[in-house]
């Protein structure tokens, strides 16, 4: 069961950040890093999810996405796989692990890619609310 927020204003002001696209097929094993958020604020992360912006041919499966506050982390969200022939904007929900991050904090989200016999972009995005909005 997903980890829920410990502060759930009525007046929060949700916000998304996002990864760049990523190109599933970057080589087997090739990892990517990108820096999606440094909030000056604790934040509550609400939702994460993977957001296919290109189609996904071949098996993909072996590619995965993580969220952390480290290079490589998975403090946030556990390595999670990606899905195979997904159509463009398909979403798949991530489970979170933990749902705050203390302010300047990076949230930093790694992909790792598959052989180039497959196909298909995506990109990482969460849901957030900085503590104090």
């Amino acid at each position: 069961m997903p980890v829920q927020p410990l502060y759930k204003s009525p007046n929060a002001k949700y916000k998304i950040a996002r990864s760049q696209n990523f190109d599933i097929d970057n080589g087997a094993g090739t990892t990517k890093d990108d820096c999606i958020l440094r909030h000056s604020k604790s934040i509550f992360i609400y939702s994460a999810r993977i957001v296919y912006t290109g189609a996904t041919t071949g098996t993909i499966a072996a590619g995965t996405a993580q969220i952390g506050t480290t290079v490589g982390g998975e403090e946030i969200v556990a390595a999670a796989v990606y899905e195979n022939s997904k159509a463009v904007g398909f979403k798949t929900a991530l489970t979170l692990v933990i749902s705050e991050v203390a302010a300047d904090t990076p949230i930093l989200v790694r992909h790792t890619g598959v052989a180039a016999t497959a196909a298909g972009e995506a990109y990482i995005e969460i849901e957030y609310a900085a503590k104090d909005d």
